[in-house]
């Protein structure tokens, strides 16, 4: 039987020839009681050299992570035209590091410009389709990488409103993942966006599928924080069932594993939102105040345009209607001009529904006209104004309630699963 120090060596031997994918092989058996020292002395060369390539591969990867900034900028410095040239021309721009930091860029873009939150996932992975499996862990390594990168993607246009193109970036990232299976961060990481765009196409019991597999394995990674993602994600999917009360609670269990600023922003916005909907109005103030410092934190117009809807919210059920008006007003049209059309078509419902609850037919007819101008313009998809249409129409023939334009918020969301499936 071996020593337990000599199955560590030899088992620390293994994973690392497997995981460089140095070629390494185990020394030959060799006959009789004379030639076992020669094996040891194999072993012990063999598993030398593993760890000296480990060092160098840790060394390596340290420059690739260092130069990844400045790799960015010079891509970002070409035109669009000749980035895909200069991928696939130059080993500076084909390492494992530069993808993952246009990934996180492009996580960030989404919420103050989602035209490059796009161009940055799409950098991405070209690179990683570009990068030698022997310099990162191996092929399968890479594949994961790739299915993040088109989820990625897909997240930004779901954003965007058009979630016929992100379902379609998802079923592509599903595809590279097959190849794939070496990450299960990143594979977790994916069940969480695909869920949001499952959720928006109202497929809702498999968003809760995707989000409780996320989340089991986030726990066995022992990674709170996006343990606290799925949650607030599951309680996302509870607003829109418009199960008020299960997302309140889920978004108060969720607060205490929260640490990084813009997930507790994220978090309280939600929370404010959904008291202000059930009629806690005072509870969401209160959230509100504690929040504003945290909302100011961040200067995004997506960020900005949400803490104005919000207590635009609260101002409406408060009874502060004019209040209300001019919030909603501006983070309506703000949201549209930056491309939140999906926000911005929900935020003019609210705000339909100020005037609506003064009982002024012909202001609500007014204001419904607008915003569809105001949408139009901004080349917000179709599917998007049938809502608002429906709320012009019923404001036309002075019939229009907070029931319809609760309908027409269903209806929105529906018009804009049925145009997203791909058969």
């Amino acid at each position: 039987m071996e020593r337990p120090q000599k199955k560590s060596m030899r088992a620390l031997h293994h994973a690392l020839t497997k995981r460089l994918g140095n070629g390494l092989d185990r020394p030959a058996p060799t006959a009789g009681r004379g030639s076992q020292m020669a094996a040891q002395d194999a072993v012990s060369t063999a598993l030398d050299q593993s760890i000296e390539r480990a060092l160098a591969c840790a060394a390596r990867v340290q420059v690739e992570r260092n130069d990844a900034p400045l790799r960015l900028e010079e891509l970002l410095s070409l035109p669009a035209a000749e980035r895909e040239a200069a991928v696939s021309r130059e080993a500076g721009y084909q390492s494992y590091q530069l993808a993952s930091h246009l990934l996180k860029r492009s996580e960030k873009a989404v919420f103050h410009d989602l035209g490059l939150a796009r161009e940055l996932a799409r950098l991405a992975h070209l690179v990683a389709l570009h990068t030698e499996p022997q310099s990162c862990g191996g092929s399968e390594a890479l594949a994961d990488l790739q299915a993040y990168a088109l989820g990625v993607e897909g997240n930004a246009l779901r954003v965007a409103g058009e979630l016929r193109e992100a379902l379609v970036a998802f079923m592509r990232a599903r595809e590279a993942q097959e190849q794939g299976g070496a990450d299960p961060d990143l594979s977790a990481r994916l069940d969480l966006m695909e869920a949001s765009l499952r959720r928006d196409l109202r497929q809702l019991d498999k968003a809760l599928e995707l989000l409780d597999r996320a989340a089991r394995t986030f726990i066995s990674l022992r990674d709170a924080e996006q343990t606290a993602r799925a949650m607030i994600n599951r309680a996302n999917v509870f607003l829109v069932k418009r199960d008020l009360d299960h997302a309140i609670g889920s978004l108060r269990a969720a607060l205490p594993l929260v640490k990084d600023s813009w997930l507790e922003l994220h978090l309280r916005h939600n929370l404010i939102s959904a008291l202000a909907e059930c009629g806690k109005a005072t509870d969401a103030a209160e959230i509100y105040e504690e929040t504003r410092g945290l909302y100011l934190q961040f200067s995004d117009p997506l960020t900005n345009n949400r803490r104005c809807w919000a207590e635009g919210l609260i101002a409406r059920e408060l009874g502060e209607l004019e209040k209300a008006r001019l919030l909603l007003v501006g983070a309506a049209e703000n949201l549209a001009a930056n491309g939140y059309g999906f926000d911005a078509v929900l935020a003019g419902l609210d705000l339909v529904a100020v005037h609506a609850k003064q009982g002024n037919a012909e202001e609500v007819l007014r204001v419904a006209s607008h915003l569809l101008q105001v949408f139009q313009l901004h080349n917000v998809r179709p599917e998007a104004l049938v809502a608002l249409c429906m709320v012009q129409e019923a404001a036309e023939r002075r019939e229009l309630n907070r029931g319809i334009l609760a309908q027409a918020a269903e209806i929105l969301r529906a018009n804009q699963a049925r145009t997203s499936r791909t058969d």
